[in-house]
Protein backbone atom coordinates (compact mmCIF):
# COMPACT_ATOMS: atom_id res chain seq x y z
CA UNK A 1 0.00 0.00 0.00
CA UNK A 2 1.65 3.33 -0.82
CA UNK A 3 1.96 6.44 1.52
CA UNK A 4 -0.72 9.28 0.55
CA UNK A 5 1.34 12.02 -0.36
CA UNK A 6 1.99 15.18 2.25
CA UNK A 7 -1.12 17.90 0.94
CA UNK A 8 0.67 20.78 -0.66
CA UNK A 9 -0.33 24.73 -0.57
CA UNK A 10 0.41 27.39 -2.76
CA UNK A 11 0.81 29.83 0.10
CA UNK A 12 4.33 31.11 0.82
CA UNK A 13 4.73 30.67 5.05
CA UNK A 14 4.36 34.53 5.80
CA UNK A 15 0.83 34.08 4.14
CA UNK A 16 -0.35 31.53 5.98
CA UNK A 17 -2.39 33.68 8.43
CA UNK A 18 -4.48 31.15 11.28
CA UNK A 19 -6.53 34.35 12.77
CA UNK A 20 -8.32 34.98 9.23
CA UNK A 21 -11.49 33.93 8.69
CA UNK A 22 -10.76 33.46 4.90
CA UNK A 23 -7.29 31.36 5.37
CA UNK A 24 -9.99 28.52 6.70
CA UNK A 25 -12.09 28.74 3.28
CA UNK A 26 -9.32 27.42 1.55
CA UNK A 27 -8.96 24.22 -0.18
CA UNK A 28 -5.21 23.53 0.87
CA UNK A 29 -5.70 24.11 4.85
CA UNK A 30 -3.73 20.89 5.18
CA UNK A 31 -1.17 21.63 3.37
CA UNK A 32 -0.91 24.71 4.81
CA UNK A 33 -1.03 23.38 8.31
CA UNK A 34 2.12 21.09 6.96
CA UNK A 35 4.22 23.24 5.44
CA UNK A 36 3.90 25.29 8.85
CA UNK A 37 4.42 22.34 10.99
CA UNK A 38 7.66 21.40 9.19
CA UNK A 39 8.89 24.78 8.35
CA UNK A 40 7.91 27.23 11.38
CA UNK A 41 5.95 24.96 13.93
CA UNK A 42 6.26 28.28 15.96
CA UNK A 43 4.56 31.05 14.42
CA UNK A 44 3.20 33.95 15.34
CA UNK A 45 -0.63 35.23 13.63
CA UNK A 46 -2.22 38.74 14.28
CA UNK A 47 -5.68 39.65 13.19
CA UNK A 48 -5.29 42.17 10.72
CA UNK A 49 -8.40 44.45 12.27
CA UNK A 50 -7.79 44.20 15.90
CA UNK A 51 -4.24 43.78 16.12
CA UNK A 52 -4.15 40.89 18.45
CA UNK A 53 -2.06 37.72 17.82
CA UNK A 54 -1.03 34.31 19.02
CA UNK A 55 1.35 31.69 19.18
CA UNK A 56 0.66 28.92 16.51
CA UNK A 57 1.91 25.17 17.50
CA UNK A 58 1.59 22.73 15.20
CA UNK A 59 3.91 19.80 16.28
CA UNK A 60 2.51 17.30 18.86
CA UNK A 61 5.00 16.93 21.23
CA UNK A 62 4.66 20.55 21.41
CA UNK A 63 0.43 20.88 21.64
CA UNK A 64 0.41 18.00 24.15
CA UNK A 65 3.50 19.85 26.34
CA UNK A 66 1.15 22.79 26.65
CA UNK A 67 -1.73 21.40 27.11
CA UNK A 68 -0.14 19.34 30.25
CA UNK A 69 1.39 22.48 31.96
CA UNK A 70 -1.61 24.52 32.88
CA UNK A 71 0.41 26.33 35.20
CA UNK A 72 2.63 27.93 32.56
CA UNK A 73 -0.55 27.96 30.04
CA UNK A 74 -3.55 28.90 31.70
CA UNK A 75 -7.08 28.77 29.94
CA UNK A 76 -9.16 31.04 33.08
CA UNK A 77 -8.21 34.07 30.71
CA UNK A 78 -10.12 32.69 27.48
CA UNK A 79 -9.62 29.08 24.86
CA UNK A 80 -10.56 30.44 21.67
CA UNK A 81 -8.25 31.98 19.24
CA UNK A 82 -9.43 35.30 19.45
CA UNK A 83 -11.66 36.01 22.29
CA UNK A 84 -11.44 37.50 26.21
CA UNK A 85 -12.81 36.54 29.11
CA UNK A 86 -15.32 39.55 29.02
CA UNK A 87 -16.50 38.33 25.49
CA UNK A 88 -17.37 34.58 26.65
CA UNK A 89 -19.12 35.97 29.28
CA UNK A 90 -20.91 38.18 27.10
CA UNK A 91 -22.01 34.99 25.24
CA UNK A 92 -22.39 33.09 28.44
CA UNK A 93 -19.84 30.25 27.72
CA UNK A 94 -17.52 30.98 29.97
CA UNK A 95 -17.59 27.76 32.25
CA UNK A 96 -15.61 24.98 33.51
CA UNK A 97 -13.55 24.76 29.91
CA UNK A 98 -12.13 28.21 30.75
CA UNK A 99 -10.61 27.60 34.45
CA UNK A 100 -7.44 26.15 35.96
CA UNK A 101 -6.85 23.58 38.93
CA UNK A 102 -8.37 23.32 41.23
CA UNK A 103 -11.49 25.10 40.90
CA UNK A 104 -11.40 23.26 37.49
CA UNK A 105 -10.80 19.98 39.17
CA UNK A 106 -13.68 20.46 41.97
CA UNK A 107 -15.97 21.57 39.16
CA UNK A 108 -14.90 18.77 36.65
CA UNK A 109 -15.68 16.35 40.17
CA UNK A 110 -18.76 17.58 40.03
CA UNK A 111 -19.84 16.09 36.74
CA UNK A 112 -17.48 13.30 36.29
CA UNK A 113 -19.73 10.61 37.49
CA UNK A 114 -22.20 10.86 34.55
CA UNK A 115 -19.09 10.19 32.13
CA UNK A 116 -16.90 7.16 33.77
CA UNK A 117 -16.94 4.01 31.92
CA UNK A 118 -19.29 2.21 33.93
CA UNK A 119 -21.92 5.41 33.82
CA UNK A 120 -21.77 5.66 29.81
CA UNK A 121 -22.06 1.47 29.99
CA UNK A 122 -25.17 1.78 31.52
CA UNK A 123 -26.38 4.62 29.19
CA UNK A 124 -25.24 2.61 25.57
CA UNK A 125 -28.61 0.50 25.41
CA UNK A 126 -30.36 3.81 25.12
CA UNK A 127 -27.53 5.22 22.75
CA UNK A 128 -28.26 2.08 20.23
CA UNK A 129 -32.08 2.67 20.18
CA UNK A 130 -31.61 6.37 19.38
CA UNK A 131 -29.50 4.87 16.69
CA UNK A 132 -32.01 1.95 15.58
CA UNK A 133 -34.53 4.65 15.52
CA UNK A 134 -32.79 7.03 12.85
CA UNK A 135 -31.64 3.91 10.52
CA UNK A 136 -35.03 3.04 10.92
CA UNK A 137 -36.25 6.31 9.58
CA UNK A 138 -34.08 6.69 6.77
CA UNK A 139 -33.75 2.93 5.44
CA UNK A 140 -37.27 3.24 3.59
CA UNK A 141 -36.07 6.06 1.79
CA UNK A 142 -32.80 4.37 0.05
CA UNK A 143 -30.91 8.08 0.85
CA UNK A 144 -30.69 11.07 3.60
CA UNK A 145 -29.43 14.29 4.34
CA UNK A 146 -26.49 13.15 6.49
CA UNK A 147 -26.10 16.13 8.69
CA UNK A 148 -29.67 17.01 8.80
CA UNK A 149 -31.06 12.95 9.55
CA UNK A 150 -28.34 11.75 11.08
CA UNK A 151 -25.52 12.84 12.75
CA UNK A 152 -27.04 15.90 14.36
CA UNK A 153 -29.95 13.55 15.63
CA UNK A 154 -28.40 11.12 17.72
CA UNK A 155 -25.50 13.31 19.43
CA UNK A 156 -27.72 15.90 20.25
CA UNK A 157 -30.55 13.12 21.73
CA UNK A 158 -28.59 11.26 23.82
CA UNK A 159 -27.07 14.35 25.35
CA UNK A 160 -30.55 15.71 26.06
CA UNK A 161 -31.68 12.40 27.63
CA UNK A 162 -28.61 12.33 29.94
CA UNK A 163 -29.09 16.05 30.68
CA UNK A 164 -32.71 15.54 31.01
CA UNK A 165 -33.65 18.42 28.44
CA UNK A 166 -37.33 18.24 27.93
CA UNK A 167 -38.32 16.67 24.44
CA UNK A 168 -40.43 20.10 23.08
CA UNK A 169 -37.24 21.71 24.50
CA UNK A 170 -34.70 19.89 22.42
CA UNK A 171 -35.12 21.84 18.54
CA UNK A 172 -34.74 24.55 20.34
CA UNK A 173 -31.52 24.01 22.05
CA UNK A 174 -30.16 22.77 18.72
CA UNK A 175 -30.92 25.51 16.92
CA UNK A 176 -29.06 27.85 19.58
CA UNK A 177 -26.66 25.21 19.89
CA UNK A 178 -25.77 25.70 16.16
CA UNK A 179 -26.06 29.16 15.84
CA UNK A 180 -23.40 29.73 19.12
CA UNK A 181 -20.78 27.36 17.43
CA UNK A 182 -21.54 28.75 14.12
CA UNK A 183 -19.00 30.89 14.33
CA UNK A 184 -19.20 33.18 10.34
CA UNK A 185 -21.16 30.78 8.81
CA UNK A 186 -24.08 32.73 7.85
CA UNK A 187 -26.41 29.69 7.71
CA UNK A 188 -26.55 29.90 11.18
CA UNK A 189 -26.17 33.63 11.53
CA UNK A 190 -22.99 34.30 11.12
CA UNK A 191 -23.02 37.95 13.54
CA UNK A 192 -21.53 38.55 16.38
CA UNK A 193 -25.59 39.74 17.57
CA UNK A 194 -26.66 36.12 16.74
CA UNK A 195 -24.06 34.52 18.46
CA UNK A 196 -24.66 36.66 22.12
CA UNK A 197 -28.60 36.04 21.90
CA UNK A 198 -27.61 32.57 21.28
CA UNK A 199 -25.29 31.98 24.70
CA UNK A 200 -27.62 34.49 26.83
CA UNK A 201 -30.87 32.09 25.64
CA UNK A 202 -28.72 28.75 26.37
CA UNK A 203 -27.92 30.41 29.14
CA UNK A 204 -30.59 30.86 30.59
CA UNK A 205 -32.42 27.70 29.62
CA UNK A 206 -29.29 25.79 31.68
CA UNK A 207 -30.63 27.99 34.94
CA UNK A 208 -34.17 26.90 34.42
CA UNK A 209 -33.42 23.52 33.58
CA UNK A 210 -31.42 23.68 36.85
CA UNK A 211 -33.66 25.35 39.00
CA UNK A 212 -36.25 22.70 37.56
CA UNK A 213 -34.62 19.55 39.00
CA UNK A 214 -33.36 21.42 41.97
CA UNK A 215 -36.71 21.60 43.08
CA UNK A 216 -38.23 18.24 41.72
CA UNK A 217 -34.90 15.84 40.81
CA UNK A 218 -34.72 13.16 38.14
CA UNK A 219 -32.02 10.32 37.60
CA UNK A 220 -29.96 12.72 34.92
CA UNK A 221 -27.19 14.50 35.07
CA UNK A 222 -28.69 18.51 35.50
CA UNK A 223 -30.07 16.61 38.86
CA UNK A 224 -26.52 15.72 40.06
CA UNK A 225 -24.94 18.96 39.29
CA UNK A 226 -27.43 20.36 41.02
CA UNK A 227 -26.86 18.50 43.87
CA UNK A 228 -23.96 17.42 44.21
CA UNK A 229 -20.98 18.75 46.58
CA UNK A 230 -17.34 18.88 46.54
CA UNK A 231 -15.57 19.48 49.64
CA UNK A 232 -18.92 20.69 50.92
CA UNK A 233 -19.51 23.33 48.27
CA UNK A 234 -22.46 23.22 45.78
CA UNK A 235 -21.47 24.50 42.26
CA UNK A 236 -22.20 28.67 42.27
CA UNK A 237 -25.63 29.91 40.81
CA UNK A 238 -23.36 31.76 38.24
CA UNK A 239 -21.25 28.80 37.41
CA UNK A 240 -24.42 26.36 36.85
CA UNK A 241 -25.94 27.86 33.21
CA UNK A 242 -22.70 28.24 31.57
CA UNK A 243 -21.73 24.63 32.83
CA UNK A 244 -24.72 23.15 31.48
CA UNK A 245 -25.00 25.07 28.32
CA UNK A 246 -20.98 23.54 27.60
CA UNK A 247 -22.38 19.84 28.49
CA UNK A 248 -25.08 20.06 26.41
CA UNK A 249 -23.32 22.06 23.30
CA UNK A 250 -20.37 20.32 23.68
CA UNK A 251 -22.07 16.87 23.75
CA UNK A 252 -23.74 17.51 20.71
CA UNK A 253 -21.63 19.27 18.03
CA UNK A 254 -18.50 18.06 18.46
CA UNK A 255 -19.44 14.02 17.89
CA UNK A 256 -21.85 15.11 14.81
CA UNK A 257 -18.43 16.33 13.27
CA UNK A 258 -16.74 13.09 14.31
CA UNK A 259 -19.66 11.19 12.64
CA UNK A 260 -20.32 13.34 9.75
CA UNK A 261 -16.56 12.95 8.56
CA UNK A 262 -16.13 9.40 9.62
CA UNK A 263 -19.00 8.41 6.87
CA UNK A 264 -17.25 10.94 4.56
CA UNK A 265 -14.06 9.24 5.43
CA UNK A 266 -15.40 5.81 4.70
CA UNK A 267 -16.45 7.07 1.26
CA UNK A 268 -13.13 8.31 0.10
CA UNK A 269 -11.28 5.56 1.61
CA UNK A 270 -13.62 2.13 0.43
CA UNK A 271 -11.37 -0.24 0.85
CA UNK A 272 -11.50 0.83 4.97
CA UNK A 273 -15.20 0.63 4.67
CA UNK A 274 -14.64 -3.16 3.10
CA UNK A 275 -12.13 -3.93 6.05
CA UNK A 276 -14.73 -2.69 8.88
CA UNK A 277 -17.67 -4.29 7.45
CA UNK A 278 -15.76 -7.62 7.84
CA UNK A 279 -15.37 -7.73 11.69
CA UNK A 280 -17.67 -4.99 12.58
CA UNK A 281 -17.30 -5.47 16.68
CA UNK A 282 -13.81 -6.02 16.11
CA UNK A 283 -12.47 -3.39 14.39
CA UNK A 284 -14.70 -0.77 16.28
CA UNK A 285 -12.48 0.41 19.38
CA UNK A 286 -9.80 1.03 16.33
CA UNK A 287 -11.85 2.79 14.10
CA UNK A 288 -13.62 4.83 16.57
CA UNK A 289 -9.80 6.58 17.38
CA UNK A 290 -9.49 6.85 13.80
CA UNK A 291 -12.69 8.97 13.32
CA UNK A 292 -11.69 10.82 16.04
CA UNK A 293 -8.09 11.77 14.99
CA UNK A 294 -9.25 12.02 11.04
CA UNK A 295 -12.01 14.73 11.98
CA UNK A 296 -10.46 16.41 14.71
CA UNK A 297 -13.75 18.05 15.59
CA UNK A 298 -12.27 20.51 18.48
CA UNK A 299 -9.44 22.20 15.87
CA UNK A 300 -7.65 23.93 18.05
CA UNK A 301 -7.43 25.04 22.10
CA UNK A 302 -5.87 28.49 23.37
CA UNK A 303 -4.18 29.29 26.33
CA UNK A 304 -2.60 32.74 27.88
CA UNK A 305 1.04 32.28 29.45
CA UNK A 306 1.14 33.30 32.69
CA UNK A 307 4.98 33.82 33.25
CA UNK A 308 7.95 35.21 31.43
CA UNK A 309 8.55 31.52 29.33
CA UNK A 310 10.83 30.64 26.91
CA UNK A 311 9.45 27.55 24.55
CA UNK A 312 9.34 25.87 20.93
CA UNK A 313 12.66 28.14 20.19
CA UNK A 314 10.87 31.81 21.29
CA UNK A 315 10.45 33.89 24.17
CA UNK A 316 7.59 34.21 25.19
CA UNK A 317 6.29 36.97 27.39
CA UNK A 318 3.60 37.19 30.29
CA UNK A 319 0.05 37.66 29.03
CA UNK A 320 0.81 36.28 25.35
CA UNK A 321 -1.64 34.16 23.73
CA UNK A 322 -0.72 30.83 22.31
CA UNK A 323 -2.95 28.34 20.31
CA UNK A 324 -2.53 24.59 19.88
CA UNK A 325 -3.66 23.36 16.78
CA UNK A 326 -4.90 19.87 16.84
CA UNK A 327 -5.72 19.77 13.98
CA UNK A 328 -2.05 19.98 12.84
CA UNK A 329 -1.28 17.45 15.59
CA UNK A 330 -3.20 14.75 14.66
CA UNK A 331 -1.47 14.94 11.07
CA UNK A 332 2.01 15.20 12.22
CA UNK A 333 4.07 12.69 10.96
CA UNK A 334 6.26 12.08 13.82
CA UNK A 335 3.42 10.79 15.48
CA UNK A 336 1.75 8.82 12.82
CA UNK A 337 3.09 6.65 10.31
CA UNK A 338 1.04 7.67 6.69
CA UNK A 339 -0.86 9.95 8.69
CA UNK A 340 -2.91 11.53 5.54
CA UNK A 341 -4.61 7.92 4.89
CA UNK A 342 -7.60 7.25 6.91
CA UNK A 343 -6.67 3.43 8.35
CA UNK A 344 -9.45 2.18 10.71
CA UNK A 345 -6.67 -0.48 12.21
CA UNK A 346 -4.13 2.38 13.46
CA UNK A 347 -2.14 1.37 16.06
CA UNK A 348 -0.99 2.92 17.93
CA UNK A 349 -3.18 5.47 17.48
CA UNK A 350 -2.34 8.75 20.73
CA UNK A 351 -4.73 11.07 18.70
CA UNK A 352 -5.49 14.10 20.38
CA UNK A 353 -8.80 14.78 19.12
CA UNK A 354 -10.30 14.73 22.78
CA UNK A 355 -7.22 16.52 24.09
CA UNK A 356 -3.75 15.61 24.61
CA UNK A 357 -3.78 14.95 28.48
CA UNK A 358 -3.76 17.34 31.11
CA UNK A 359 -6.64 18.71 32.95
CA UNK A 360 -8.60 19.69 30.49
CA UNK A 361 -8.91 16.31 28.50
CA UNK A 362 -12.29 15.59 27.08
CA UNK A 363 -14.83 14.67 29.78
CA UNK A 364 -17.19 12.85 27.12
CA UNK A 365 -14.84 11.10 25.54
CA UNK A 366 -16.00 7.32 26.02
CA UNK A 367 -19.84 8.79 25.54
CA UNK A 368 -18.48 10.01 22.25
CA UNK A 369 -16.70 6.47 21.45
CA UNK A 370 -19.96 4.88 22.13
CA UNK A 371 -22.26 6.90 19.87
CA UNK A 372 -19.37 6.66 16.82
CA UNK A 373 -19.57 3.15 16.83
CA UNK A 374 -23.08 2.00 18.14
Amino acid sequence: MSVVPTPTTTLSLDEINLASFDFWMRDDVDGALAKLRHERPVAWHEHKDSGKGFWSFTRYDDVAAITRDWETFSSQYGIQAMTDPEDTEKLGIRSMISTDPPKHTKLRALVNRGFTPRAVARAEANVRNRAREIVDAIAPKGECELVSEVSSVLPVAVICDMMGVPKPDRPLVLELTNRLLAGGDPEFGGTKESLADAGRRLREYGLWLGKARFEKPEDDITSTLVQAEVDGEAMPPEDLGPFILLLIAAGNETTRTAISQGIWALTQFPDEKRRWLKDLDGRAATAAEEIVRWATPVLHMRRTVSRDTPFGGVEMKKDDKVVIWYLAANRDETQFTDPYRFDIMREPNHQGGFGTGGAHFCLGAHLARRELIC
